[in-house]
């Protein structure tokens, strides 16, 4: 049963060089993001875009938006088949609901936009 869902989508151009500082970075990307940043411009324009996309689709999905949790505490990665997947800061493991029993990301990315979708799913009954 689904618990939510959330979509959203990020301009790639408004993560470029001169906007996206190195203070900035911190404060809106995972420490494991940063340090997996590729160094060529296009590629980390996309990269930043849709992993704040991924970002904002999963609080939006938990329906409280960034009261939930800073940017910086979820990270965005690829499991070894290079699917997206979530990795949580533990005080954002321990303030998500419970009953939470899979949740699905999916990014893409098509000229200037970066574009997530997630759905958190519970057991039937549970929500």
């Amino acid at each position: 049963m689904i618990f939510g869902i959330g979509v959203d989508a990020v301009e790639c151009e408004r993560m470029n060089e001169k906007r996206m500082t190195f203070h900035i970075i911190n404060r809106l990307f995972h420490k494991k993001e940063v340090e997996q940043m590729p160094v060529e411009q296009e590629a980390r324009k996309v990269y930043l875009a849709s992993r704040f996309a991924a970002k904002e689709a999963f609080v939006k999905a938990v329906g409280e938006g960034f009261r939930f949790c800073a940017p910086r505490q979820i990270c965005v990665t690829s499991d070894l088949k290079g699917k997206p997947v979530f990795l949580f800061d533990d005080e954002v493991t321990d303030r998500m609901p419970e009953n939470i029993t899979g949740i699905h990301l999916s990014i893409t990315h098509e000229g200037p936009l970066a574009v997530a979708f997630v759905v958190l799913e519970v057991s039937d009954g549970e929500h």
